[in-house]
């Protein structure tokens, strides 16, 4: 880690250079005999020489704007680190990518980044039966392995994969102590938390869990962000799940990257006419995992993340599909849409809206929707007649069909 100001600004002015990359950086070093660290001290003639612009070469020693708002954000808390490329606690498998971030703003236990992990994306506006298998599968997870789960924070299953993970006990339900099983990588400053309504989340992680950032504190959310937030969240990973997610969504990128990085990509299946679910049927097209339980990813990475007593049972336990129905944690049912090229959108649903979430793509009983959106059933009656009229819904002698969202 780093911890004065004249180490804080030249990591910062590496970060800076035009043009320059890691690997670059990394060729340079090698060719000066110095370590990225060390690169500073290299002559400028030498780096010149080697085919470094004038401009590069002043970059190095040139004041960095976030250099002091760093040193602020580092002395606020015991438990904030600024982790290089070369410190030890930079996680191997992060360095494995092709473009490896050169710096990791840490908050929480940065001990989590050496762990073996499981990235788990999709919708932000995910339908009820989706949060719900990904709360399931990623506490199967959990309970089977030693896996970590990681995430962008994000709303819908990002914030529903943190939300399972913090609450997860060895007893299949919520414990009263929050678990440090996840970790959020951010599209934004370290010390920014967005969406606004993840504060409560976001302070969850930060105390039980970790949060990471490549971007230095007071950076704000940007949609040319977080496509890099994205291969970070895969490059640390053994492996990509998608739960639930449209073709032209975030998660996509994520799953592309990890693609790219050699990482392995698991999809969830869901009904055909549920289109926040065409992405991951796409994946499954292209080669991904198709995934219903946690012994499907488990097939795909090492034994030896799997708990003794789990290892033992591996051959004589039967897959089970994973269920549909079941308490969900304190996390939105919908949300609005927020892909690579947006960053703005509402931070609340209406009521209307959140009838048409509870509906599935299988019949859905009036009582199930009412107990999943909290409404009575009068009120519900008005509004999915509404949904009916417009062609969304239709109604059958069991209950409820979604037709579109």
């Amino acid at each position: 880690m780093i911890t004065s100001e004249e180490e804080i600004r030249y990591w910062l002015a590496l970060t800076a250079l035009p043009n320059i990359g890691i690997q670059r950086l990394l060729k340079t070093a090698n060719a000066c005999n110095v370590t990225l660290s060390q690169l500073w001290q290299v002559e400028a003639t030498t780096l010149e020489s080697i085919g470094w612009k004038s401009a590069q070469v002043a970059c190095l020693i040139e004041p960095h704007p976030y250099t002091r708002k760093c040193i602020q954000w580092l002395a606020g808390d015991s438990n904030r680190a600024i982790i290089t490329y070369q410190c030890k606690a930079y996680p191997e498998q992060l360095k494995q990518i092709a473009q490896a971030p050169l710096l990791l703003f840490t908050e929480g236990n940065y001990a989590l980044l050496s762990k073996a992990q499981l990235a788990v994306v999709g919708s932000r506006a995910p339908t009820y039966n989706g949060l719900a298998n990904t709360k399931r599968l990623v506490t199967e997870v959990l309970a089977q392995s030693d896996l970590v789960i990681t995430s962008g924070l994000a709303l819908g299953v990002d914030a529903q994969s943190h939300t399972a993970a913090l609450n997860f006990d060895s007893g299949f339900c919520q414990s009263t102590t929050l678990n440090n099983r996840t970790i959020g990588v951010l599209g934004n400053g370290i010390d920014v938390v967005y969406p606004k309504r993840h504060a409560q989340l976001y302070q969850q992680i930060r105390q039980n869990g970790l949060l990471v950032s490549e971007f230095p504190p007071g950076v704000m959310p940007s949609p040319k962000l977080f496509p890099r937030r994205n291969r970070i969240i895969s490059g640390l990973s053994l492996g990509t799940l998608v739960t639930e997610a449209r073709i032209k969504s975030g998660s996509l990128i994520t799953a592309k990257y990890a693609l790219e990085q050699g990482r392995e990509v698991f999809a969830m299946p869901s009904n055909i006419n549920n289109k926040q679910a065409e992405g991951c049927h796409w994946l499954i097209k292209q080669g991904a995992k198709l995934t219903e339980n946690a012994q499907d990813i488990f097939d795909e990475l090492p034994k030896s993340l799997l708990k003794t007593a789990q290892k033992q049972q591996a051959e004589k336990k039967p897959k089970q599909n994973l269920a549909t129905t079941g308490l969900l944690d304190n996390v939105a049912i919908g949300s609005n849409h927020i892909d690579a090229n947006s960053c703005a959108g509402r931070d609340e649903l209406d009521d209307s809206s959140l009838v048409l979430q509870a509906v599935d793509f299988d019949v859905t009983s009036i009582d199930v929707i009412a107990m999943r959106t909290g409404q009575s059933i009068s009120t519900l009656f008005v509004q999915l007649l509404e949904y009916e009229l417009r062609g969304f819904v239709t109604s059958t002698s069991e209950g409820y069909l979604k037709l579109r969202d």
